[in-house]
């Protein structure tokens, strides 16, 4: 078994998330594997979510799922520019009515949101979204190639030699990455416009494109002027395989870290984000370039339903109701998929810096609105 680099506290771990952990460190061909603070049972594969791990010559395609190329983006804008606060009543519901128009396919369900966050000095447009259709399309032809790997192997496995794809298999799986990188921009560039042409945010109005919703925006560069409005946006991947000459690191829940870019750790929708650089490169060549993609959960989703209806108070529930009044039902109940991802589901942010050496914080920032998909 290879020996495990926690980033987190192993006393801490669930037991079925430990156990499917060790298991999976006695798989043939690893190099090392690391977990971070937000691992926590998957029920789908043998993997656990928030790992990492390297291999040299075999890969192990279906790790992650068919959520392929998830990741969180944000774009940037200097409160220079920011003209008012943002108006939920006037415009929650003709954002949330925008935002389900911005891409083909949504945001999909589950912790995937679109939020408009800010710090002291600026605001944020952030996007946790992956392939959707296409991650699914790939997973789908990555199992059949484990399947047909097994049978050149002599007996069934999950993983493949990277000799036995051809170059377009790596290309093909680079423009599903890429793919996923251009939907969550679609979602931060035009929220942008729409909070341009809401007044929001000092630009060129004249200039803003009135069919913006159904323009693809992939094109568009990481730092530039909008309408007038100088933006930066960054993004980051936490479910992917990434093939270099001589390592294949494999992501299950664990964010990429790229030297001299921000990374979003989410920390739930009603504490907001933490922004983070990579630290030491030493230390981050050990955590293999990755960290927590997340908080971590600290109540399961059942868990947070109950917690919410059977320890909180109902003081504590109407303040979140008046905190978050755009979210609730024609009832004035939350939706479950808004209360499952509050803050006293998720562990604390000191237990990412207590536990992550190689990563610096550069912000952290508070939620102004939040938009789930298939939830209102």
């Amino acid at each position: 078994m290879q020996s495990i680099d926690y980033y987190c506290d192993p006393a801490g771990i669930e037991q079925n998330a430990l156990d499917q952990l060790k298991k999976y460190a006695q798989k043939s061909f690893l190099n090392k594997i690391c977990a971070f603070t937000d691992i926590h049972y998957c029920d789908e594969k043998a993997i656990p979510v928030g790992v990492a791990f390297t291999t040299t010559d075999y890969f192990y395609p279906l790790i992650t799922g068919k959520d392929i190329g998830c990741g969180v983006m944000y774009v940037k804008i200097d409160k220079a520019f920011w003209l008012k606060p943002f108006d939920k009543k006037a415009h929650y519901q003709a954002l949330n009515f925008a935002q389900n128009k911005m891409t083909d396919d949504g945001l999909g369900g589950g912790n995937h949101f679109l939020s408009i966050e800010e710090d002291e000095e600026a605001v944020y447009i952030i996007c946790h979204t992956g392939t959707r259709d296409r991650g699914i399309g790939l997973y789908q032809h990555c199992l059949q190639l484990t399947r047909d790997f097994s049978q050149v192997y002599g007996s069934e496995v999950d993983f493949i030699h990277r000799d036995f794809v051809q170059q377009d298999f790596f290309d093909y799986y680079q423009s599903i990455l890429q793919f996923g990188y251009e939907r969550r921009k679609n979602f931060c560039i035009k929220t942008l416009i729409f909070l341009q042409n809401a007044h929001y945010i000092q630009c060129n109005k004249a200039e803003i494109n009135r069919a913006y919703l159904q323009h693809n925006v992939k094109a568009m560069a990481d730092e530039g002027i909008l309408y007038g409005t100088p933006y930066l946006l960054e993004d980051s991947v936490h479910n992917h395989l990434r093939f270099d000459r001589n390592t294949i690191t494999h992501r299950k829940g664990s964010t990429e870290l790229l030297r001299g870019k921000v990374a979003v750790i989410p920390l739930s929708m009603s504490r907001g984000s933490l922004m983070v650089n990579s630290g030491s490169p030493a230390l981050v060549e050990n955590a293999l370039s990755s960290c927590a993609h997340g908080a971590g959960r600290k109540l399961s989703r059942f868990n947070a339903m109950k917690h919410w209806k059977t320890v909180l108070k109902e003081k504590e529930r109407k303040q979140y109701k008046q905190r978050f009044e755009e979210l609730l039902d024609k009832s004035g109940n939350f939706p479950s998929g808004y209360i499952q991802e509050f803050d006293f589901a998720y562990k604390d942010a000191d237990e990412i810096f207590k536990w992550h050496p190689h990563l610096k914080k550069a912000t952290q920032t508070t939620p102004v609105v939040t938009f789930k998909y298939t939830e209102i």
